[in-house]
């Protein structure tokens, strides 16, 4: 009979899937955990086979009977196996683990750069250093479990809990260079892991000791500030603990980063294993570069320059690529001294190159002098571009063009011959763009003209087109007001005209339009006489064009301007004609006076200046004698003469005496307020006391030729007329015989360029003349002090008492 089955309770399937989790979990921790033991297992066996080896070798067993000796040691000493295996190598291939030297002396290396601070000595004071023991076994032990490691992250992890616990290290970081000469933190372990972040990529500037040991090439020591002569931190520190060293990692003759160790414990314990850290940082360096990819056979690039699609790049440059780093040598590895070849495309050299110094690939460069500009490039971060003559050895008379671009921590070095056509056609762009000219050709037939670049800037189009530009593209540059006169331009040059010139604007026609000139020529066939082609150049004028239109301006108000001063010149030389007519002579019954005059204008200024004179009779017979100088020139120094002129004949007849005469004039001068001033010798002659009463206002005294020996007078001169209203004047009485003759004079007759203004050559040319008519004697005079004044006017004024009065 057949039975339904009977389905089983919900909470009994429950409690099945339970167990079955239970089951697989315990599966996956013994799966786990065996293959941890595996690991482990791989750390050690390389040290254990090594011992092994030496046990077969030294005691002549089987390789199982050397394994089963090392069992029995391990059971008769309770230590692991391995750690006997590591102390067995050790014993054979030892350590020098004593004290030594504090830190490892620098090696030249050619990938580092100069330390930005000086490695830290240990502090001063220090207790002798004790050996720390086993440290051979534990490098052996070491170097196994790090051949197991995958990855940055588990490289720290195992050079931290097998290398350098049990030394009292709490925490490890790990750091790559670059080719920039940054370090790159790739691995960490007991460090928190946003101080990593922080630190991530420092720069090379940045003084902390992991970047000093990877510059500096020796081990960098930071102390507590408590710890004898220690010293702080100096921009942060990255691991933790009371005691920082920083050891460059090594690979061969290349400093490939650093790594840092954070010490808990004394200084002296981390200072005693400096040699053991320095064999350590090998086997570090090695696997870090296993394990990040970055390790290479042979010397090459660093990423990004070595990678595949980089390189295929230079090779399909037709021009020759060097890639190249710095070799930097010296005490502290710190000045560049060559350059080392990273890689070379096809065109750079025949045979191997990559990994050879530029000097030595060409030495010729090094005594052309480009070699020191390209080391310099590197340094300064500056593109270098010179020449140098045949470096390459393709011939005496080829001269290359060098450029060297910084690149990483080096350069990228490419030449080519100076004397190729795109050489030449680059320099004749410069040449044409520095001229402002371009050319241009238009070929019959053809669909539109040829530009140069700068002709094609000239006229507001894009200067990289390539294609021809046609006619109507040409004439929509030019500014409509000039389209009719290019029209006409172009129409004589294709109707036979052999060549042509033309300025016109380009642009809108305004203040911002370009003035562009064209110069064209045809060419004809010499056979057939027909027009071939049509050539020029176009050049921008726009400044000279500029230029002349400010200097027609300028000319043009320089002649009215010199309209107007030949004008004032005329009017101003016919007032003071008119002015200084000669007085009439006094009766000769009366004042028994002759008189001679004479007026000498400026010879080169067309100026008219305020120089005059007055010879005037009055009714009480006495003779008014005069000349001053007003300031100034022109038509204001004509007016302000004849004012002062004709006012001092009207205070003739007041009866006031020179002295008084000239203090009413100075009051009428200061409170006019006109900003003149004027200088007046003014005398009054007595026939009857025959003397001479004269007053002086800022001028010399008059002369007197007596005898045939002329002198001054002796008198006092006053101030200026127009200066100080306060200013007093005096009279002086010369008493006169016959035959005296008495000179006045204004000032431009003798300040004269390269003169004394003293009246020395005037006494003496008036003594030669003394016997003279006075007309005569006035003449002789002027033309002894050298005619005319160049830049002055001059006034003379002469009277002689006749004989017998």
């Amino acid at each position: 009979m057949w039975r339904r089955p009977v389905p089983e309770h919900p909470t009994s399937d429950r409690a099945a899937r339970v167990d079955e989790t239970a089951v697989l979990r315990e599966a996956v921790d013994r799966l786990r955990a065996e293959a941890e033991g595996l690991r482990r297992a791989m750390r050690t066996r390389g040290v254990i086979e090594q011992a092994k080896g030496m046990l077969t070798e030294r005691l002549g067993c089987t390789p199982d009977e050397a394994f089963g000796h090392l069992v029995r040691l391990s059971q008769d000493t309770n230590r692991r196996l391995a750690d006997i295996a590591a102390g067995l190598v050790g014993l054979a291939v030892p350590i020098e683990d004593t004290a030594g030297d504090q830190e490892v002396p620098p090696r030249a290396v050619e990938q580092t750069r100069p330390a930005p601070h000086p490695p830290t000595p240990a502090p001063p004071g220090s207790a002798p250093l004790t050996p720390v023991p086993g440290l051979a076994a534990r490098y052996h032990l070491a170097a196994s479990a790090l051949a197991s490691a995958d990855t940055p992250e588990e490289l720290a992890r195992l050079l931290h809990e097998v290398a350098m616990a049990p030394l009292g290290v709490v925490a490890v970081v790990l750091g790559l260079l670059e080719p920039d000469g940054a370090l790159v933190l790739v691995g960490s372990h007991g460090v928190e892991s946003r101080r990593i972040s922080q630190w991530q990529r420092i720069p090379p500037e940045v003084g902390v000791p992991l970047v000093t040991a990877a510059h500096g090439g020796g081990l960098v020591w930071e102390f507590d500030p408590d710890d004898v002569g220690g010293r702080p931190p100096e921009t942060g520190r990255i691991v933790p603990g009371r005691i920082a060293c920083a050891v460059p990692l090594r690979r061969g003759d290349r400093i490939i980063g650093a790594m840092s160790l954070g010490w808990g414990g004394p200084a002296d314990r981390a200072r005693a294993a400096t040699r053991y850290l320095d064999a350590l940082a090998g086997l570090v360096a090695a696997h870090l570069l296993r394990v990040t990819a970055a390790d290479s056979t042979e010397p090459g690039l660093v990423v990004p320059g070595g990678e595949y699609w980089f390189r295929d790049v230079l090779d399909a440059m037709f021009e020759p690529v060097l890639v190249l780093s710095s070799v930097r040598e010296g005490v502290s590895a710190g000045a560049i001294t060559d350059l080392r070849v990273g890689y070379a495309n096809a065109r750079a050299a025949a045979g191997p190159t990559v990994g050879r110094r530029l000097s030595e690939l060409f030495p010729g460069l090094v005594a052309t002098g480009a070699f020191a500009g390209i080391l310099d490039a590197v340094a300064t971060g500056v593109r270098y571009e010179g020449w140098a003559e045949d470096f390459t050895g393709a011939g005496s008379a080829v001269i290359f063009s060098v450029r060297a671009v910084p690149f990483l921590d080096g350069v990228l070095l490419t030449w080519r011959p100076r004397n190729g056509a795109a050489e030449r056609a680059a320099r004749l762009g410069e040449v044409q763009r520095l001229a402002g000219v371009g050319s241009f050709q238009w070929t019959a037939g053809s669909r539109g003209v040829e530009l140069s670049d700068e002709a094609l800037r000239l006229l507001g189009l894009d200067s990289g087109r390539t294609s021809p530009v046609t006619s109507a593209e040409a004439l929509a540059c030019v500014s409509p007001p000039d389209r009719a006169a290019v029209r006409l331009f172009a129409g004589r040059l294709l109707g036979g005209r052999r060549s042509a010139a033309l300025d016109f604007d380009v642009g809108p026609a305004d203040s911002s339009a370009r003035t562009v000139r064209i110069t064209a020529e045809t060419v004809v066939d010499p056979g057939t006489g027909r027009l071939r082609a049509v050539r020029g150049v176009l050049q921008d004028v726009t400044e000279w064009h500029r230029t002349e239109q400010v200097m027609a301006g300028m000319r043009a108000r320089l002649a009215e301007q010199r309209r107007r001063a030949a004008a004032e010149h005329r009017t101003t030389r016919t007032l003071q004609t008119a002015l200084m007519a000669a007085p009439s002579e006094p009766e000769p019954s009366r004042s028994g006076l002759d008189h001679a005059a004479r007026y000498l204008p400026a010879a080169d200024r067309p100026r008219v200046g305020g120089d005059w004179y007055d010879l005037a009779e009055l009714p009480d017979d006495r003779v008014l004698l005069a000349v001053g100088d007003v300031s100034g020139h022109g038509l204001t120094a004509a007016v302000g003469m004849s004012e002062l002129r004709h006012a001092l004949r009207g205070l003739c007849y007041t009866g006031e005496g020179p002295a008084g005469m000239l203090g009413r004039l100075n009051a009428m001068l200061c409170h006019q307020g006109s900003h003149r001033i004027a200088s007046v010798l003014c005398g009054l002659f007595d026939p009857a006391a025959r003397a001479l009463t004269w007053s002086a206002a800022g001028h010399l005294p008059p002369a007197v030729m007596r005898d045939g020996a002329a002198a001054l007078t002796e008198g006092p001169t006053g101030s200026v007329l127009g200066a100080l209203p306060e200013t007093r004047f005096r009279d002086t009485v010369l008493p006169l015989g016959p035959g005296d003759t008495v000179l006045l004079w204004t000032d431009g007759l003798l300040n004269r360029r390269g003169g004394t203004g003293r009246p020395d050559h005037l006494l003496r040319a008036a003594e030669e003349c003394a016997a003279s008519d006075l007309a005569d004697c006035l003449d002789h005079i002027a033309t002894r002090l050298g005619g005319p004044n160049p830049a002055d006017d001059s006034c003379l004024l002469a009277v002689r008492l006749r004989p017998g009065r």
